[in-house]
C-alpha cells in the first residue's frame, strides 16, 4: 500500500501501475511505457536523489517518457520540482535556478552540457533506469508545500517561479475532468511542450491520474500529429492556435473520427482558425483559457455549449469575477479578470511582496481584461498591460488583430504599440499572408480605415513570412518591437 506521506499523483499512478500494470501510460516515437515501467523508472530516479541535498531539484527534459519518470522519481523522493524550459539558453536556466535556489537538476543525457554551462549539477538516469532497484526506496513527504515550480516571464522579462501545490494541480486536474468528462478510456496527444502549464496539467498530469494514456511528440509537426491521432485513436488534444491552424491545413488524408475533444488555449484563437479547423476535421475547435498561476486551466467551451469569441464556462471548482481595483463588477461590465478557488497558486517562490499584489486576499488578479456575459460565459478584451492609449483613446491591439485577420488573404496578425516623439503612441500591425496570397500594405491600411475608428487603425502595416513565437506558442511581441526598432 502507498504511504500516507507519498505524494498524491504519484499515488495515482502506482495505483494504476498496480490495477492494470501493463495498460500502457506513455507512447513516444521511441518507446512506449507501461504503467509498472513508469512506475520502475520513477523509483530509479527517487533511488538516485537519496543523496541530494537540499528541497528542490530541477528538470530539464524535452517531451519524453523521461520527463514524466523523473517528476514522478523526485515527488516520490520529497523534492518540490521546478520544471525548466528545456529550449532555455544556459544565461536563463542559471537564472532560474538562482530564483528558486538549487542546483541539482534532473537531465536529459544530451542536455546535461548545457545544465553544467549555466553552474548547474546535472543528474543523469542511466540507460537501465527502468530496472526495479536492488531496494525500493522510501517514499517522502514533499518538504516544502510546493510540489512544481513553474517559470513565467511575466510582463518585465524576469522569470518568477510560480509555486504550485499537490492540491492546486490536483484540483485542476478534477476541474478539467468533470468539465471535459476524462475518462481512463481517453488518450492525450501531448502537442504542448511539458514545461508549458496548459502541457503539464492537462497533457500530462490529468491522463496520468485517471490511468489514461499519453501519446507524446517530442516535437510538433503537423502529419506527424494527425498520424498518431489516427494510430492511437486519439480523443483529446489540447495546443496553442497556431498548432491548428497548421493541423487545419496539413493534407495527409487520416481517420481522426475518434478525436472528441480540442481545445486552443494560451492565446487568442481567431475566427478563420476555428473555422478551417471544423470544416477538416468535422469538429468544433473550441476556445479555452488559463493562467501559470491557476494551474492553469480557468475556463473552456464544452462541444455541447459551445460560444465562439468566449473563453466558455469556468471550470465547476473554479470561480471567476470582473472587478475593478478589486470591487466586484456586474454581468457585463468590464474589467480585470478575477480568480478564486483551490488552484490558485501558492505564490510567487521566495517573493511575498509579488505574491501579496498578485492574490490579495487569495484572489487572483490575472491582468487580463474582460467580461461576462448573462450565462456566465467568459470574454477577454486584452491584457491591461497590453492596452494602450491613442489619440487619448484606450485601445486593445486583441480589437484590432481579429478586424485584420478577418481580411481577405490575411492568415494572423499582430498589432504593437510605438512611442513617436511627435504623435505619441503610434501603432504598428505585422501580419502574415494565408497560403497562395499576397498582401499589399497600402490596401490593408486603406481596409483598416474603412472598418475601425480613426485611432484604431494602425499607422503602418508590415507583411512578414510568419509571426515569431515564444517557446510556449505565444506570439512574441517583444521580438516585433526589436524588429521595428531596426527598421
Amino acid at each position: 500500500m502507498p504511504n500516507l506521506a507519498e505524494s498524491r499523483i504519484l499515488a495515482a499512478v502506482r495505483a494504476t501501475a498496480a490495477r492494470t500494470p501493463v495498460a500502457p501510460a506513455l507512447v513516444s516515437p521511441r518507446e512506449t511505457l507501461s504503467y509498472a515501467a513508469l512506475e520502475r523508472r520513477a523509483a530509479s530516479v527517487a533511488a538516485l536523489l537519496t543523496s541530494v541535498e537540499g528541497d528542490v531539484v530541477g528538470l530539464l527534459h524535452p517531451n519524453a517518457p523521461s520527463f514524466a519518470s523523473a517528476l514522478l522519481g523526485a515527488l516520490w523522493a520529497g523534492k518540490t520540482v521546478a520544471v525548466l524550459p528545456w529550449v532555455a539558453p544556459a544565461p536563463l536556466l542559471k537564472l532560474m535556478a538562482d530564483e528558486a535556489g538549487f542546483r541539482a537538476v534532473l537531465a536529459a543525457e544530451e542536455l546535461a552540457p548545457r545544465a553544467v554551462e549555466a553552474a548547474l549539477e546535472p543528474i543523469v538516469a542511466p540507460p537501465d533506469a527502468a530496472r526495479t532497484p536492488s531496494a525500493e526506496p522510501p517514499t517522502k513527504p514533499l518538504a516544502l508545500d510546493a510540489a512544481v515550480l513553474l517559470y513565467t516571464s511575466g510582463t518585465t522579462g524576469r522569470p518568477k517561479a510560480v509555486a504550485l501545490s499537490e492540491n492546486n494541480l490536483l484540483a485542476n486536474v478534477e476541474g478539467c475532468r468533470v468539465a471535459g468528462e476524462f475518462t481512463a478510456d481517453d488518450v492525450m496527444l501531448a502537442i504542448l511542450p511539458l514545461f508549458h502549464a496548459f502541457g503539464l496539467t492537462v497533457t500530462l498530469l490529468l491522463p496520468l491520474v485517471l490511468g489514461a494514456k499519453v501519446v507524446l511528440e517530442d516535437r510538433f509537426v503537423p502529419r506527424t500529429s494527425l498520424l498518431s491521432v489516427a494510430a492511437h485513436r486519439v480523443t483529446a488534444m489540447i495546443g496553442v492556435p497556431s498548432q491548428f491552424r497548421l493541423l487545419a491545413r496539413e493534407k495527409a488524408d487520416v481517420d481522426a473520427a475518434s478525436l472528441r475533444l480540442s481545445i486552443a488555449g494560451a492565446e487568442r484563437l481567431g475566427a478563420r482558425t476555428a473555422s478551417a479547423f471544423e470544416q477538416r476535421f468535422g469538429r468544433p475547435l473550441l476556445q479555452g483559457y488559463g493562467a501559470t498561476e491557476a494551474s492553469p486551466v480557468v475556463s473552456f467551451n464544452r462541444p455541447h455549449n459551445n460560444r465562439p469569441g468566449s473563453v466558455g464556462l469556468p471550470l465547476p471548482n473554479v470561480q471567476v469575477t470582473i472587478r475593478d481595483e478589486m470591487r466586484e463588477l456586474s454581468r457585463g461590465d468590464h474589467g480585470e479578470v478575477s480568480i478564486e478557488g483551490p488552484s490558485v497558486m501558492l505564490g510567487y517562490f521566495g517573493q511575498p511582496e509579488a505574491t501579496a499584489h498578485k492574490i490579495p486576499g487569495g484572489v487572483l488578479r490575472t491582468g487580463d481584461r474582460g467580461w461576462l456575459d448573462s450565462d456566465g460565459f467568459l470574454y477577454l478584451a486584452g491584457r491591461a498591460d497590453d492596452m494602450l492609449k491613442v489619440a487619448g483613446e484606450k485601445i486593445y491591439p486583441a480589437e484590432i488583430e481579429r478586424v485584420l485577420e478577418q481580411m481577405e488573404g490575411v492568415e494572423e496578425a499582430a498589432v504593437i504599440g510605438l512611442e513617436d516623439a511627435a504623435r505619441g503612441t503610434t501603432l504598428a500591425a505585422f501580419v502574415a499572408a494565408r497560403p497562395g496570397a499576397t498582401l499589399d500594405p497600402a490596401a490593408v491600411r486603406q481596409a483598416c480605415r474603412e472598418q475601425l475608428e480613426a485611432a484604431k487603425a494602425p499607422r503602418t502595416i508590415t507583411v512578414i513570412e510568419q509571426l515569431p513565437r515564444s517557446p510556449s506558442g505565444k506570439v512574441d511581441k517583444k521580438a516585433l518591437l526589436e524588429q521595428a526598432a531596426r527598421s
